[in-house]
Formats: C-alpha cells, sequence, structure tokens
C-alpha cells in the first residue's frame, strides 16, 4: 500500500512518497520540493496575495516528481498552512487570490482610530470562547469578513484555506475543510460550524458543507497518467505534532518558522489562549506566532545585507552563524535580544540591548536571540497552564535541531522535566504517513 504526502507550507511545497507499512520508516525516498509562489506586486503595504493557480502549478510538479518515485501510489495525503482565504466556484475554480495568513490589511485603522480586528473582535467577544479564541490579522474569518465588508466576497461561493483550493482544483470538486483546516469557524463547545459569528461576519451567504474528514476521499485527481484519491487537507501545525508523537499529558515546545506551545485536551474549556481541532477526536490548547525562525532569519539578513547590495556571494550563512554561535559564550556577555519583531503573541516590537564593542559579534547575537526565544517558550507554557508541573515535554522542529543550545537552555527552564526530542526530520510528512496508516 503507497500514498503519497504533500506539505503545502508557505515558504515550500514539499512531498514524500509513504508507505505506511513502514511504521517509524514510512516517509521513504527523497523529499521532492518547489518554492511557494512570491506574492503579486504592487499591492497596498501590509497585503499579501498568491495567485493559487501558481500553488496548484508548483503542487503538481511535485506530485509528477513523486509519482515517478511511486507509480504503485493510488492515494494522496495532504496538510497546509492554516488561516488566510481564497474563495472557489462548485468545481474547485478559485474565484479570488489567496488572501496569506501573514495579511496585515485588517490591522489598518480606519475612521475612528480602530481597525477591522478591533471591531470584530468586539462585535465577537462573546462568541471567541466557543471559537478557540481564534481571531487574528490572517485569520480566515477576519479575511472573508474583509471581502464582505468591501463587496468582494462573490455571494454563493466556496471558502477554502489554499490547502484545500488546491485539493479541490486537483480534484474539480467544491472544496471542503477539514476540522483541523477550520480554525475559528467551528463551536467547539456544540459542534459544527459556528452559525451565529457567521450571521454576524455576513459570511451566512457562502456555502458551508458539513467539515470533511479522513475516512473518505474528497474526490480523486490524475497525475502523469495515476489516479489518485485526494484526501482531506489537515493543518500543518496539528499534523507536524502528531508526526512528532506528542501524547496526553505532555507538553509541546514546537520551534521552527515560528513557535508554538501546545497540549493535548478532550474538550473545550474556559481558557484565554486558543483551541483548535486536533485528530483522534481531541484538542490542541496552543499558543501560536512566538518569534523563532523568521525572526531568527531576520537577523541573518541584516547581517548579510551589504554583501546581497553588492552582489558579493553570501554562502551559507545560517550554516556559518549557528557555528559562530557554537563558539560564543552562552550568555552573549551580556547582550540581550527581544526577537518580537512583529506582532506576536509576546509582542510586537524587537530590540537589542546590553550592545558593547565586545560582544557585538553574530555569534553573540544569535545565542542571546535563541535565549529570547527560550524565554517566550517557557513563558508561554505558564500561561498555557500555570499550576502544571510538566514532567515531560516533546520538542520538536526545525531549530531545536539546527540549534542545539536551545535544548541546553529550555532544559535549565524546565529542570525536572524529560525533554524528548522528535526524530522525524519531515515532521509534516511523519504525521501524514501516520494518517495514511489509519491513525488519525
Amino acid at each position: 500500500m503507497t500514498a503519497l504526502g504533500i506539505d503545502i507550507g508557505s515558504t515550500s511545497i514539499k512531498g514524500a512518497v509513504l508507505r505506511p507499512a513502514l511504521g517509524a520508516d514510512a516517509v521513504v525516498g527523497p523529499v521532492e520540493k518547489a518554492p511557494f509562489p512570491q506574492p503579486a506586486g504592487n499591492l497596498p503595504a501590509g497585503w499579501f496575495e498568491i495567485d493559487p493557480q501558481a500553488v496548484l502549478h508548483a503542487t503538481r510538479g511535485v506530485l509528477e516528481a513523486l509519482v515517478r518515485q511511486a507509480p504503485d501510489a493510488d492515494r494522496l495525503y495532504l496538510c497546509g498552512q492554516m488561516g488566510g482565504a481564497v474563495l472557489c466556484d462548485s468545481t474547485g475554480q478559485p474565484l479570488t487570490r489567496y488572501l496569506s495568513w501573514r495579511d496585515q490589511r485588517t490591522t489598518t485603522t480606519v475612521p475612528g482610530g480602530t481597525s477591522l480586528l478591533d471591531q470584530t473582535a468586539h462585535a465577537l467577544a462573546d462568541l471567541l470562547p466557543a471559537l478557540g479564541n481564534e481571531l487574528k490579522p490572517g485569520s480566515t474569518s477576519l479575511l472573508l469578513h474583509w471581502l464582505a465588508r468591501t463587496q468582494t466576497l462573490p455571494a454563493g461561493s466556496h471558502p477554502a484555506t489554499i490547502g484545500d483550493a488546491v485539493a479541490a482544483m486537483l480534484c474539480g470538486t467544491a472544496p471542503r475543510l477539514h476540522p483541523t483546516m477550520a480554525i475559528g469557524l467551528l463551536n467547539l463547545e456544540q459542534g459544527g460550524w459556528h452559525h451565529e459569528m457567521l450571521r454576524r461576519l455576513n459570511l451566512h451567504t457562502l456555502r458551508w458543507p458539513a467539515p470533511a474528514d479522513l475516512t473518505t476521499p474528497i474526490g480523486h485527481t490524475q497525475v502523469a497518467g495515476r489516479a489518485l484519491a485526494v484526501h482531506a487537507v489537515v493543518g500543518d501545525q496539528q499534523c507536524a505534532l502528531f508526526g512528532a508523537g506528542l501524547q496526553p499529558g505532555e507538553l509541546s515546545l514546537n520551534a521552527s518558522t515560528g513557535a508554538q506551545v501546545s497540549r493535548l485536551v478532550e474538550r473545550c474549556g474556559t481558557v484565554a489562549h486558543q483551541t483548535r481541532h486536533y485528530l483522534n477526536g481531541l484538542l490542541l490548547e496552543t499558543i501560536t506566532h512566538i518569534p523563532a525562525g523568521r525572526s531568527l532569519h531576520a537577523l541573518v539578513d541584516l547581517l548579510t545585507e551589504l554583501s546581497r547590495a553588492q552582489g558579493f556571494p553570501t554562502g551559507n550563512p545560517w550554516q556559518t552563524i549557528t557555528r559562530l554561535a557554537s563558539e560564543a559564550p552562552a550568555d552573549a556577555e551580556g547582550l540581550q535580544a527581544d526577537i518580537a519583531f512583529f506582532p506576536s503573541a509576546v509582542g510586537d516590537t524587537g530590540a537589542l540591548t546590553g550592545l558593547r564593542t565586545e560582544n557585538l559579534t553574530a555569534g553573540n547575537l544569535l545565542v542571546a536571540a535563541t535565549r529570547n526565544l527560550a524565554d517566550n517558550l517557557a513563558r508561554c507554557a505558564d500561561r498555557l497552564s500555570p499550576a502544571h508541573p510538566w514532567n515531560h515535554i516533546r520538542l520538536s522542529g526545525g531549530l531545536s535541531r539546527d540549534l542545539p543550545l536551545l535544548k541546553d537552555l529550555l532544559q535549565a527552564r524546565f529542570p525536572s522535566a524529560t525533554l524528548v526530542e522528535s526524530t522525524q526530520e519531515e515532521e509534516t510528512l511523519a504525521g501524514l504517513a501516520r494518517i495514511a496508516a489509519g491513525a488519525g
């Protein structure tokens, strides 16, 4: 039994052949990748839109390479970036561009000194707990509401995230959202779509078919002459944690492009942080948008800006700066960093302090930034469950492998806990393999 797995990420679209019968070794062969398409140009500041057809084209290229690896494959499982919005017709054809989860248009202040985000948060204040406290600048619900407010929402169309839209285009069917993708759209207390929220945001004129499950394909597609059953797209965060082996009772610390702290629960509780659907009937309490790799790479871009501006080769700056960090003192000689360079769970304005000529080095800078990342993860873990003495912590994400210092710093902040590192280099693809095996 052979399946294919695709992760439609915000940086790259990657896929692999999945042989679920192999268990932990189910992700086989080389991982195929394509860059995620660039956003459209000439847009207002803060807007972030991508052509859905370009995403489909890149995804098809990865799929064709995978079919060449495994011509016996008959199923396709996908995960993708949550949030954002695109509208499709009943055959899956996009009617709008993809408004990315990175889009910030709803934070722009309007007459009266408030933003659409602020206005919507006020209008939904009594509903947010049942919605999992999911309302951010790039939330699907909020971007759809912006389209409704600007009278650019095609009535009777089908809402989707970009992953759902790609799956729909592949199959020629209307998109259907899996609960892990329907962030901030479902009633976590009563089940199903939150119809009162949809009414208040003028989204009730859209088509909202029942959320998809993973037992029945949403449709079929042909790739390089091979017929594939296409299953509903699942959220990339949940899929990665599933692939990393997160268990009930564990604290999850995940650090990659962004960072999150999470734990599994059986029912929706009265909490101030986010709650979203997971797999196997569980929910995920989580705090997301913790600055991590995105901020660290911004620092690397700053350090290499002069070379790039002059057309000089920069080689592999990330490899170089991580090596320099491994040679730097663990305290960065007094240098302090706050890497909240964008709106996040821990602030929206970063800083570098304690600068002296003696400590202003690239290695010290990365050490200070890593220390701030560890501090933020520990702070958010306390917010997630203030009275919980975490005994078992599941560490996942690429940064925990790229920055060995991060694990040491986290162990110091959780001295009584056992830290277990994920053994999966491609956690989202490993999660898809587990789903293909029948779990989830």
